[in-house]
């Protein structure tokens, strides 16, 4: 009997505690000067499903400059199904704490491998305040292709801004965070921000597991889950509130890359999250949405929760070191991708998805969700052959467009590079902010690898080449496969070419660039917006051969534009220090460049001379 009025007095003293735990009105709110030792209040978060639960809060004391420089930190001591068998949980980032029926602010750390559920709780007042600016994302927050000793050579060329784009890309996740770059003794002493689970959905399991790696020690804790499509089973979820379960979108579709949160206060249609940064970006404009929680997955090193996106309701355009806050109601434009992939061994697949435009990340995702339809449709590895073609559509009525045929290892790498080494180029210039309105990618897969050799190239002509007149010009290609197969190419004679012996070069790609490269003698800098864009789409393709007609004579390269073909007093002005033009004189002059599509990766060079009469 003693026992069960013990039971019956523990039972009325947590509902008087839980009473208490109503969302605070403005005003609300308990200052950070009134919290001290013994407090004890509740929390409030989603354990299982959409019902927001209540476990309890005892209050250990304050932290000042915890975690920078005026940036306090209360420490609390959560009790509670399940966090005493979980400890705090990655997924918490935002659980509203309340003494008294005022909010105190969001549970936002915690200590590695604890033993006890012991969690930072970030004050409510730091959320507010640091989430108030509004500005433009600087320009230091994009993806900048890193273009290393002496920059990018000119004539730009595939495998540069292709390098270019993967050096930052390697670098992601390779630095020291939360923790991590202290002795092994007391990388458990460390209060650390929480994990943000990070849901992939629809990609395929290599894709993931590079992503793990790179994007755990950024503090998300990465899992294969379920897209928005699997809440609409579940049916509608109830509106936000202080304690459910948000998500912040990066892609959206049959794609789904979502980082869970939880809510830690509404005022109006204004929505505080998390308690401490998503990515620290400043400025942003995610979509904000609702999510399911199917169950917690208890874990000695992190728990998480197993969680999946729903509708969108608002945007996210505050990302900071104590918060993230948004809008309910208008969601962000994000940017349509389509992916088409046409495979040997029949039929077709289209792919339709968005991706956040962000100038940091969206390159970064173009490339995880190309990649991650290329590998989980096709060979990653092993003989195969990808031939791609791609449209960036650009406002204004701009387009930049990709061609080549892939065929050496790993071809969904380079292919997934193609598309977004231009995209990242395009998003971080200095000239303007230029929007992108549409991606879209067709890529024809087969199962063996399309190659060949130029062998031999000669002219065909029953007579002297005079100027205006059209001659054959024919090129043996060798497959790796001994296959023979000899194309035609017609060359017109420009009317105005003198008489004389010519150079003719039949090439690949990269034989071209190289030998343009060693005549420009300068790095690209474009000195414009459409300097650029008429940069990406005059990048070689790999699948063309080449055909260059030149003959000593003058030409330059005048403000980064390849000139081969200039009078001297057309030079002698341009050059002149009134002008301050750059110029570099070329040695030869190119009077005729033209290319021939194939459906094959070209490779090899032939030099030819042919004689002009007139």
């Amino acid at each position: 009997m003693r026992g069960m009025r013990r039971w019956a007095a523990s039972v009325a003293v947590a509902l008087g505690v839980f009473a208490h735990a109503a969302a605070p009105q403005a005003g609300e709110v308990l200052p950070l000067e009134q919290v001290r030792p013994g407090l004890e209040g509740v929390g409030r978060t989603v354990f299982e499903g959409a019902k927001v639960e209540e476990f309890r809060v005892h209050i250990l004391g304050v932290l000042d400059n915890a975690v920078g420089a005026k940036q306090s930190v209360i420490l609390a001591r959560l009790e509670g199904e399940p966090l005493d068998r979980t400890g705090v949980i990655a997924g918490m980032s935002g659980s509203p704490v309340f003494v008294d029926g005022k909010l105190v602010g969001a549970i936002a750390y915690a200590f590695p491998f604890g033993k006890e559920p012991i969690a930072g709780i970030t004050p409510i007042a730091d959320m507010i305040e640091a989430t108030r600016v509004e500005a433009p994302r600087p320009a230091s927050a994009r993806f900048r292709p890193t273009l290393g000793p002496g920059g990018l050579r000119a004539p730009l060329d595939r495998e540069a801004i292709a390098a270019a784009f993967r050096r930052p890309l390697h670098a992601v996740g390779t630095g020291a965070f939360r923790g991590e770059g202290l002795p092994p003794g007391l990388s458990g002493a460390a209060l650390t921000p929480l994990a943000l689970p990070l849901v992939f959905s629809g990609f395929d399991p290599e894709t993931f597991e590079w992503a793990r790696s790179a994007f755990s020690s950024l503090g998300f804790a990465p899992t294969l889950g379920t897209g928005g499509g699997a809440t609409a089973r579940l049916g509608p979820l109830p509106d936000l509130e202080p304690g459910a379960a948000v998500g912040v979108s990066l892609i959206e579709g049959d794609l789904d890359l979502t980082v869970m949160g939880t809510i830690t206060h509404i005022d109006g249609d204004r929505v505080y999250a998390f308690g401490h940064p998503f990515y620290n970006l400043g400025p942003t404009q995610f979509p904000m949405r609702k999510a399911y929680v199917y169950s917690v997955f208890p874990s000695l090193q992190l728990s998480w929760k197993i969680a999946a996106a729903g509708d969108s309701v608002g945007t996210v355009d505050q990302d900071r070191t104590t918060a993230i806050a948004g809008r309910l109601g208008r969601t962000p434009r994000m940017i349509p991708v389509e992916v088409r992939l046409r495979s040997s061994r029949g039929g077709d697949e289209t792919f339709r998805f968005r991706l956040v435009d962000d100038e940091l990340l969206s390159p970064l995702l173009a490339y995880v969700s190309l990649l991650s339809v290329l590998q989980g449709h096709e060979r990653a590895f092993g003989t195969s052959t990808l031939r791609l073609e791609g449209h960036l559509a650009l406002a204004g009525d701009r387009t930049v467009v990709l061609r080549d045929v892939l065929t050496a290892d790993q071809p969904a790498l380079q292919a997934a590079t193609l598309v977004a080494a231009p995209l990242a180029f395009v998003m971080s210039n200095d000239f303007e902010k230029l929007a992108v309105e549409q991606v879209m990618v067709t890529v024809t897969a087969e199962e063996t690898v399309r190659a060949a050799a130029i062998e031999r190239a000669w002219v065909e002509r029953s007579g002297p080449v005079r100027p205006g007149s059209t001659v054959s010009l024919r090129v043996l290609l060798r497959t790796r496969r001994g296959e023979a197969m000899t194309k035609e190419i017609p060359l017109t004679i420009p009317a105005s070419a003198p008489e004389g012996t010519y150079g003719l070069l039949v090439a690949d790609a990269a034989t071209m660039n190289e030998l343009e490269q060693r005549e420009m003698q300068q790095p690209f800098v474009p000195r414009d917006l459409g300097q650029l864009l008429r940069a990406l789409n005059g990048l070689r393709s790999g699948s063309a051969v080449y055909v260059r007609l030149s003959r000593p004579g003058e030409g330059a390269v005048v403000a980064g534009e390849y000139l081969p073909s200039l009078p001297g007093s057309v030079l002698s002005v341009l050059g002149s220090p009134a002008q301050g033009a750059s110029v570099v004189r070329l040695r030869t002059a190119a009077v005729l460049e033209t290319a021939l599509a194939t459906d094959h990766a070209i490779a090899g060079a032939r030099q030819l001379s042919l004689a002009i009469e007139r």
